[in-house]
């Protein structure tokens, strides 16, 4: 697979492709990119966040090989069941991707100068396998933990990650939260995402709702997992408040059943299904809003980017790592209650003009913090330890 001897960089996730979310997407991104400099290998578990089941274990293109370790947990969501107790996840994931990580390097690990993991339980596997196999090792955030302060699971978390080579935190939150449990400091650095602003642009509103069938309404959009801590609750009660608006749900979920319910009942909520990410432009565009009301402390909002990026506002929860991603030139931080969002769209549908000023300030906010050269800090992190 290595062209020219040129030594490959191993990723360890627990999810990836065709598994759905920002952390998916980011990797699907940061793979293509990686893909052009060096060789890439993958190793990590068969869609166990949503339960996809057409997925292929061995994948190969390019210079990089993905293997997709088959686990339980097919028609049981264990990884939903057991999110919210990060001890019991971790004996659910770690040993299982460590144990078929180890084999593949085996017989691979001459071709591999350094190991990027992604999320915790990557990086417990990861450890063991730099330490046996001598290999560099990078870690990237996507979350953020709420550690409890000197619990097991805190300590073992700080000794893991003292022991990473480089640690790239997602957003200051993320940074911070490390460090205060005892981290070291000088072993953090910070990222972005960054998303393809060739393929995410603008174009006018009016036309695009024509050509994907919307009606000339103020149209709000929220794309992601339908899942309760995503807020879906708020989605339904928003619409009922504001029926002149429509509202427009994407993703799939736990919760697509409630979805589809509400749908039935109110003529202003529908919902389109699962769209890949690489037809979401289309809606991003045609949307005069995005909300994101998350209701945990998300890593970034991946698809505050993205939003931004085709020249359509942002409402978002002001919790999180979401403040680093969302330029309030561009959108409104409050509240991830449900007053905190009926007051903000409320207030950009009375006022007109500063929502004007929002979309205008959009692209730009996009073009300024998520290009491609966030990808170029990954990339030196990678090759230059």
């Amino acid at each position: 697979m290595s062209r020219n001897n040129q030594k490959a960089v191993l990723i360890i996730s627990q999810s990836f492709p065709p598994d759905i979310g920002g952390v998916e997407t980011h990797l699907s991104d940061l793979t293509s990119e990686l893909e052009k400099k060096m060789p890439v290998f993958v190793c990590t578990l068969k869609p166990i966040v949503t339960g996809i089941k057409n997925y292929n274990p061995l994948e190969k293109y390019g210079r990089m090989e993905i293997r997709r370790f088959w686990w339980f947990g097919g028609h049981i969501n264990i990884f939903r069941i057991l999110e919210r107790f990060p001890p019991l996840l971790f004996l659910y994931i770690t040993p299982y991707l460590f144990i078929r990580t180890f084999f593949f390097m085996i017989f691979r690990f001459t071709e591999i100068s350094v190991i990027n993991v992604h999320g915790i339980n990557a990086a417990f596997a990861g450890w063991l396998l730099s330490v046996i196999f001598r290999k560099k090792l990078v870690m990237q955030t996507h979350a953020l933990y709420s550690f409890r302060k000197n619990s097991l699971f805190t300590c073992a978390v700080r000794f893991i990650m003292n022991r990473q080579t480089e640690i790239l935190a997602l957003c200051s939150a993320s940074a911070r939260e490390l460090a205060d449990i005892g981290v070291k400091k000088e072993k953090i650095e910070q990222y972005r995402y960054w998303i393809d602003l060739d393929r995410f642009s603008t174009a006018p509103k009016k036309p695009q709702k024509k050509q994907i069938g919307w009606p000339d309404v103020f149209s709000v959009l929220f794309t992601g997992r339908l899942i309760s801590i995503k807020g879906t609750a708020i989605l339904g009660r928003l619409a009922e408040d504001f029926p002149s608006c429509r509202f427009y749900i994407i993703g799939y979920g736990p919760d697509v059943q409630e979805i589809l319910a509400y749908a039935e009942k109110k003529s202003n909520f529908i919902y389109l299904g699962l769209i890949p990410n690489t037809e979401l432009a289309d809606y991003y565009r045609a949307a005069d809003i995005t909300i994101v009301p998350s209701q945990y402390p998300e890593g970034f909002g991946r698809v505050i980017c993205e939003s931004l990026a085709c020249g359509t506002p942002v409402i978002a929860s002001k919790i999180g790592g979401i403040p680093d991603a969302l330029d309030e030139r561009a959108g409104i931080l409050c509240g991830p209650d449900y007053a905190g969002f009926k007051n903000a769209l409320m207030y950009l549908l009375n006022h007109p003009q500063e929502y004007r000023k929002l979309v205008l300030n959009a692209r730009s906010s996009a073009e300024q913090r998520f290009s491609s050269k966030n990808f170029e800090n990954i990339y030196r992190s990678l090759v230059n330890l």
